[in-house]
């Protein structure tokens, strides 16, 4: 199943990037608000993320170059759940991400596509 969302971009994050065993990664989280909402009062908004390593690190690491406030995009995203041990040993904890694979202006020619796996970081 293809998940798609469409709206504006109304939040773009500062990248954040690091180092992994397999090397070098980014990740931006941008917010898209619904742009016809059924009830406008309430417009769907959506948090996503863009991870990216290896050869497609600079589409995470420059998407607020490439992208802009008020743009209109569809994303194109999956739903993630990552499990992880506690620090302090008290058990285990998950946490749920909404991880864009493509990124589509509306009425533009650049796109930030790429269809890969991702290297999960936890």
């Amino acid at each position: 199943m293809e998940l798609q969302f469409t709206g504006r971009i109304t939040e773009i994050k500062e990248p954040r990037t690091g180092e992994s065993a397999s090397g070098e990664w980014a990740n931006v989280e941008f917010e898209v608000t619904e742009s016809n909402p059924q009830n406008e009062s309430y417009p769907q908004i959506g948090l996503f993320e863009f991870f990216k390593n290896g050869e497609y690190i600079d589409m995470a690491r420059d998407f607020a170059s490439k992208n802009n406030i008020g743009d209109e995009v569809t994303v194109h995203f999956n739903l993630k759940k990552s499990t992880y041990q506690k620090r302090d040993g008290s058990g285990e904890a998950s946490f749920y991400k909404t991880s864009a694979w493509k990124v589509e202006k509306l009425n533009s020619s650049y796109e930030n596509v790429v269809e890969e796996e991702e290297e999960e970081l936890f």
